[in-house]
């Protein structure tokens, strides 16, 4: 069983993204800087992205904190603004990607 959990701010709401979360939205961001938004699957292994038909990779946005839920209170890591959780799109939604922590990504580098 997966422990981790993803808190995602939508306006002034925490919205708390565990496995077994369902009925939540998730925003990845688009190559032009914009959003678009998918149903929340979960947390996927990295190998399984991977090897997944159709699934490719995206950031994850507005992710402000990962943690591990052990206990009553997950244990809070606070990602820095630059940084995104690395997600794997699929036709039906978006996973976060992990292997023993949440993978997380920078920025994306614009072309000069």
């Amino acid at each position: 069983m997966v422990d981790l959990v993803l808190s995602r701010r939508l306006n002034y709401r925490n919205i708390l993204l565990a496995q077994e979360t369902r009925g939540e939205d998730v925003g990845y961001l688009l190559a032009d800087g914009g959003r678009r938004f998918v149903p929340w699957l979960g947390f996927i292994e990295r190998a399984e992205a991977r090897a997944m038909k159709g699934a490719r990779p995206v950031r994850l946005a507005d992710i402000t904190r990962i943690g591990r839920a052990n206990g009553l209170t997950p244990e809070w890591r606070d990602l820095p603004a630059d940084s995104f959780v690395h997600g794997c799109l699929t036709p039906r939604g978006a996973y976060a990607v992990y292997e023993e922590n949440v993978c997380v990504v920078g920025a994306r580098r614009t072309a000069r």
